[in-house]
C-alpha cells in the first residue's frame, strides 16, 4: 500500500487542513478498536457514534496515527498524529495490554480513585528526592502517607524560615 497522508484538523470543520506528515501502514503496528455488544450490534467502545470506527498505529518511526472512519455514506475518513498520552489511552480504552506494556511499560494490578474517595488537596508537584532523604522522611512518617508527611514538613521549613 502507498504512504497515507495524516492531517491537522481545523476546530471548524470548513477550515482548511494542513497536512502534517505521512507514514507507511505496511510497516506499522496496526491495533484494532474494541466493541461491545449493544443488544443489536457491535459498536465501537470508543466515543465515535453507532457507525463510527477508530483504529491506532504506531509508525516505523515511533509516531501514533490514530485512523477514524465511519459506515455513513459522505464522511471523510481521517488520520490524525497523536501524542503518548492520547494513545495509552486509546489503547486501554480497547483492551490492547499487551501494547500498553510494550510501548509504555508494565501496566498496574489495579487502577482508580482510593477508598473513600481522597479529596484533591492541590495541584501535583513533580520532584526528585536524594534516597537517603527519603529513608529519613520515611522514618519521619510513622502510620501517615508519604505525600502527607512531606506536606508536613515542608511547612515546617518554611515556617521555620519565616520566624528567623
Amino acid at each position: 500500500m502507498a504512504r497515507i497522508n495524516v492531517y491537522s484538523y481545523a476546530e471548524d470543520e470548513y477550515d482548511e487542513t494542513t497536512l502534517a506528515g505521512w507514514f507507511n501502514p505496511d510497516s506499522s503496528a496496526k491495533f484494532d478498536e474494541g466493541t461491545e455488544w449493544d443488544g443489536n450490534n457491535h459498536v465501537s467502545v470508543n466515543a465515535v457514534g453507532q457507525y463510527g470506527h477508530q483504529m491506532l498505529y504506531r509508525t516505523k518511526g515511533g509516531r501514533w496515527v490514530l485512523y477514524f472512519w465511519s459506515q455513513y455514506q459522505g464522511v471523510a475518513e481521517k488520520h490524525e498524529f497523536i501524542d503518548d498520552n492520547a494513545a495509552k489511552d486509546w489503547l486501554l480504552r480497547n483492551n490492547h495490554d499487551g501494547a500498553i506494556e510494550q510501548y509504555f511499560g508494565k501496566l498496574d494490578e489495579e487502577s482508580g480513585p482510593r477508598l473513600g474517595g481522597r479529596p484533591s488537596i492541590g495541584p501535583k508537584v513533580e520532584v526528585r528526592i536524594p534516597e537517603e532523604i527519603l529513608t529519613r522522611v520515611d522514618a519521619f512518617k510513622g502510620d501517615r502517607e508519604r505525600a502527607d508527611a512531606l506536606r508536613d514538613l515542608i511547612a515546617a521549613g518554611l515556617d521555620a524560615l519565616e520566624s528567623a
